[in-house]
């Protein structure tokens, strides 16, 4: 099969490029310069994954962009609805009830946000497998891969402090405000658009390998700022006023592991008289769904799944008044940079700020 020449397949990738912000349709199209340079039967590879998805991935931007705006203003019959509306009645609903109020356009970008995912995820693969020639390319594409699953986590935390029965209404409705301005820009939203000190905190724990030891956590924390987690990340955990589950919060991020799997490792501890655990302690110790790969450097799979492990514990604990945090590290931070605007908004307008929720 001879190669398509360079304007076929440039003309043919380019409805590929209004399905991404600008800066990652730079580190994309940098996949296309690459091609030259690989040999026949890599460059099909590569050049089928991006055919594939300049097929399909148009076709679902396609869809978001005929949908209605999120909050636009129309009627249903006599009812008059706009942004405001939404906002009251996202505010009002449980995250169960959420699920059935979604509107069409944010039903399909998050179908989007997966096929974009798996996208890259394929892309990264076979430059993976092209060699030398395309290795940058494939840590730059994987890079793009954590920063799409980020952002499927960045809306999870809005609908979390939505849902979350103990938040406030200002604050409920800050969330409401973020998470539909994400709805109605899904496909041109760029990561920088989302909170730096979550971004950077989410960057630098893919590159810290936790080592347990006394479970205090101090090795990890140090990893952590040395990759260049924004230092407010961890200040906002050390602060004096740090609350008891902030604190069980931030180690359960660092460790990957829930409360009750800490609680566990720290009984194994004292019942063996040992000072510190190893990983492999950890694994023989924790009986869970934890894969041993987590406790390499983590992948954005496995740092979402420990999200969602984590989400789900917090969630139980704060319906059945169990020990241990009611909120993730990552939830407790949105909510901050959230309370953050509210006070920005407030003073702007010379209103008074709502006390904040009790965590």
């Amino acid at each position: 099969m001879e190669r398509k020449s360079d304007q076929e397949l440039r003309d043919e990738l380019e409805p590929l490029w209004g399905c991404f912000s600008d800066p990652e349709v730079v580190r994309l199209k940098a996949v296309h310069d690459v091609l030259p340079r690989l040999d026949d039967e890599h460059a099909k590879y590569v050049t089928a994954t991006l055919e594939q998805a300049a097929e399909s991935l148009p076709l679902i931007a396609k869809a978001i962009k005929t949908s209605p705006n999120a909050g636009a203003h129309t009627y249903l019959g006599a009812r008059e609805r706009d942004n405001e509306t939404l906002i009251e009645t996202l505010c009002q609903l449980d995250e169960t009830g959420m699920e059935l109020m979604i509107p069409t356009g944010a039903v399909l970008g998050r179908a989007f946000v997966q096929a974009k995912i798996n996208f890259l995820k394929a892309l990264q693969h076979v430059c993976t497998e092209s060699g030398e020639v395309a290795s940058d390319i494939a840590m730059t594409i994987g890079d793009l891969v954590g920063d799409a699953v980020f952002s499927k986590l960045a809306e999870e935390l809005f609908s979390a402090a939505i849902s979350n029965p103990t938040n406030p209404p200002d604050l409920k409705k800050a969330a409401a405000r973020k998470l539909i301005h994400m709805w109605n820009n899904r496909l041109k939203l760029p990561i920088s658009e989302f909170p730096s000190v979550l971004l950077s905190a989410w960057r630098a724990r893919r590159k810290v390998r936790a080592i347990f030891g006394t479970l205090i956590g101090v090795t990890e924390v140090v990893s952590l700022i040395t990759a260049e987690c924004e230092p407010r990340f961890v200040s906002y955990f050390a602060r004096d006023h740090a609350t008891e589950d902030e604190q069980q919060a931030f180690q359960e991020f660092l460790f990957g592991l829930a409360y009750e799997e800490l609680n566990q490792l720290r009984d194994y501890m004292k019942e063996n008289d040992l000072s510190v655990v190893t990983p492999d302690d950890v694994g023989r110790v924790v009986r869970s769904g934890v894969k041993p790969a987590f406790f390499g450097y983590p992948t954005p799979d496995q740092m979402y799944a420990s999200f969602c492990r984590r989400r789900t514990r917090a969630e139980y604990r704060l319906i059945t008044g169990s020990r241990g945090p009611r909120k993730t590290a990552e939830g407790y931070i949105m909510e901050a940079i959230l309370r953050e605007d509210i006070d920005e908004r407030g003073a702007e307008t010379g209103s008074v700020p709502a006390e904040s929720s009790d965590r």
